[in-house]
């Protein structure tokens, strides 16, 4: 397969951005990168955005603040990634196209199909302006408050951390991701906050903001609680989830509609979190092998009940999302 080539634009200026978002994402022939001049050239960094077509803060943030012709400390390189996927209608509702595999699960694969080929040809451009710091900006799926990722808990990873919120996830999780790499720089995953959430625009675009502007990026804007190890709870490949109010025929899993109220709160021991058909063994699992669902959830009268205090994040309530990524992430509480 050829290789992909990305699209560079340079200094857009306030017209050629267009009014709305909306307009920008038309604009943008495919997978991009906005050129940034700062006020000290030689010094690099990198926002990414839209690896998921799904997650526009991030999008959104970056053309509010060209738009407004703040000129960055440093040079600014912008990734703008899955143009196509966030453009196809309904406009913002596709993670990746049908059929495609999840571009931020291929950035440590030797796969060459079109996914992967657009993976490597952003990692070779990053290593190519040898930045100083990467931020990578996401939203949840779910409605819930914003967090960064990492998977170093250096004090350089927690005040990049800062610019956008007080929680550092500090991840042993491995799943190809782009945070994952080595490009000789701190890097974090921003989750700005769920997609339809207001306030996660507001997160992204002062939390960009601070980031391009700072003299010293690695200079800790607040205090940033760091969560250590978490899991995924993931469905086994085949079954099936639903999301009720109570449990629904013919599912072999449902969780509660309303498990997002659980995002960052202390779920406590035994809370039903949904119902089950079956051993619970057989539906869920986890991402390591050095534990187990039992470790942590059991089933009493075909309920699922946390066995300790939990608190859970990344919450989601779309079934496709479930199936193809996990439930939610937990850390002991």
């Amino acid at each position: 397969m050829s290789s992909i080539k990305l699209t560079h634009i340079y200094n857009p200026s306030y017209d050629e951005l267009g009014q709305t978002c909306f307009e920008f994402l038309a604009r943008l022939g495919g997978p991009s990168v906005i050129h940034l001049d700062g006020q000290e050239p030689d010094r690099c960094r990198v926002i990414l955005t839209l690896l998921h077509g799904n997650e526009p803060s991030g999008l959104k943030a970056t053309h509010q603040f060209i738009r407004e012709q703040i000129r960055p400390k440093t040079s600014v390189k912008i990734i703008i990634a899955s143009v196509v996927a966030a453009r196809t209608e309904p406009v913002f509702t596709h993670r990746m196209l049908p059929g495609q595999r999840d571009l931020n699960r291929c950035f440590s694969t030797a796969e060459k199909d079109l996914q992967s080929v657009l993976a490597s040809a952003i990692s070779e451009f990053i290593n190519s302006v040898r930045p100083e710091a990467i931020v990578d900006v996401h939203n949840t799926s779910g409605s819930g408050p914003a967090f960064c990722v990492g998977v170093a808990r250096s004090n350089q990873h927690r005040a990049l951390a800062s610019h956008f919120t007080h929680r550092l996830i500090h991840t042993d999780i491995r799943l190809g991701s782009v945070m994952e790499l080595d490009f000789g720089c701190p890097i974090v995953t921003v989750e700005a906050g769920g997609a339809q959430d207001d306030e996660a625009d507001v997160t992204a675009y002062k939390g960009l903001l601070s980031f391009v502007c700072s003299d010293n990026v690695f200079q800790t804007k607040q205090q940033v609680e760091i969560l250590d190890t978490p899991r995924r709870l993931e469905l086994v490949p085949d079954v099936d989830v639903s999301f009720g109010e109570q449990r629904l025929n013919g599912s072999s899993i449902t969780i509660r509609q309303d498990i997002e109220k659980f995002n960052f709160g202390v779920t406590p021991a035994n809370q039903r979190i949904g119902w089950i058909n079956g051993d619970i063994n057989r539906s869920l699992q986890l991402d390591s092998q050095s534990s187990s669902v039992g470790d942590y959830f059991y089933v009493e009268n075909e309920q699922i009940l946390t066995k300790q205090p939990l608190k859970l994040f990344m919450v989601t309530t779309r079934a496709d999302i479930a199936r193809s990524d996990c439930l939610f992430y937990f850390v002991v509480s």
